[in-house]
Order: structure tokens, then C-alpha cells, then sequence
């Protein structure tokens, strides 16, 4: 007496898959094409995204010239905690976003100013609180912009304040805001690919070289 098929949850009869396994082990073990190789990790400082980085940002500040060759970006030289409106800073960065080359740099540029606004908030909150209460009441400063967000804008706001962070972090690190001029060829996109490990790496060997 046959036993008896076995069934799925559904009543239907379950496929028989041992002779699938046997032809897949077959091909597995007599098959001629070869692996992939794992990819070795590039060595921080043989990375050639880094090394360019590098040297950009250790150059000389271009000047304006009277050709326009260097774009003129608005400043905030007296930016400080009374004079920050992340929604303005908001919407500078969407705008920036929504525009191409002559961008590349706004873009940078208004990144560096949202994160120099949440760097003054979280400095005024840390005289009272730890990094993490502190770091909670600037989220809070900045939702009082945004009122009406929903869980996407939400989102979307939490991404760009980490994107400008970052990004402050690294002009910062190498001179301030006029740094961003220096910026030839490398995107924000491109920028904000790189760890926290990247950018101190960066920021250490450019204030060596200058």
C-alpha cells in the first residue's frame, strides 16, 4: 500500500522537489563557472575618492572673479541661535535640490547652514542637558517649524538633518563655509556616502596639509 501524499495547508499536493535537489547538487558541483571574488576593502588612505577629496579641500579658496567662474552663495557670517529658521534653511536645501550644476555647491552650502543651525541649538541645550536630552530638545526646536508633517515629511526632515550634520561636520572640520568653493568635482550625494570615519580622516589630513 502507497502512503499517502502529503498535502499543503491549502489541499493541494506538495510539488516532489528530491530529484530538483539532486539535479541542482549535480550542477552545483560539476559546474564550470567560477565564483565571484570578494571584493578586498580599499585601504582608507589609498581610497581615490578620498585622496581627491583631500586635495580640493586643501587648496586655496578661489576668489570671485569678474567672469563668474566662481559662484557667489549667499553667507549667514552672523549666524547665530536667534537668527535660525530651519524652515527657511528647509527650504533653501529643497530648492538647491530641485536645481542642478550651479547648485552642486548651493546644495553643499545650504546642507552647512541647516547643520550649523542644529549645532547651535544642540550647544545651547548642552550648557543644561546630556547629548541625548539635548539632541531630543533640537528635534523638537526644529518641529516647531513643521507643524502639519506627516510620517513621511517627518522622515524625510530627520534624513536631512543627519545629511547636514554631516556635512557641517566636514567644512567645519576644514575651515568653515568657504570651503564649499573648493568643491570641483565631487556631488553632495557623493559627500554624504562617506562614514564618520571618512570625514575625520579627511578633516585630519587636510589641516595637516594646510
Amino acid at each position: 500500500m502507497k502512503p499517502e501524499e502529503e498535502m499543503d495547508v491549502d489541499g493541494e499536493e506538495e510539488p516532489d522537489t528530491s530529484s530538483k535537489k539532486r539535479s541542482n547538487k549535480d550542477t552545483d558541483v560539476n559546474s564550470s563557472t567560477p565564483k565571484k571574488k570578494a571584493k578586498k576593502p580599499v585601504r582608507r588612505e589609498d581610497s581615490p575618492i578620498l585622496k581627491k577629496l583631500i586635495k580640493e579641500l586643501s587648496a586655496p579658496i578661489p576668489q570671485q572673479t569678474s567672469s563668474g567662474d566662481t559662484i557667489s552663495l549667499q553667507t549667514f557670517p552672523n549666524m547665530n541661535i536667534d537668527s535660525v529658521n530651519f524652515c527657511e534653511l528647509n527650504d533653501r536645501i529643497i530648492k538647491a535640490e530641485d536645481d542642478n550644476k550651479r547648485t552642486t555647491l548651493e546644495l553643499i552650502h545650504s546642507y552647512y547652514y541647516f547643520g550649523k543651525g542644529y549645532r547651535l541649538w544642540f550647544d545651547h541645550y548642552k550648557k543644561t542637558y546630556s547629548d541625548d536630552t539635548s539632541n531630543s530638545l533640537v528635534n523638537d526646536k526644529i518641529r516647531e517649524y513643521f507643524p502639519d508633517q506627516d510620517k513621511t515629511s517627518k522622515a524625510n526632515l530627520r534624513k536631512r538633518k543627519e545629511k547636514a550634520i554631516k556635512i557641517f561636520k566636514l567644512f567645519d572640520g576644514v575651515g568653515e563655509v568657504n570651503k564649499v568653493n573648493c568643491i570641483k568635482t565631487f556631488s553632495a550625494s557623493t559627500i554624504l556616502r562617506l562614514g564618520v570615519e571618512d570625514i575625520d580622516y579627511v578633516i585630519a589630513k587636510v589641516l595637516k596639509a594646510g
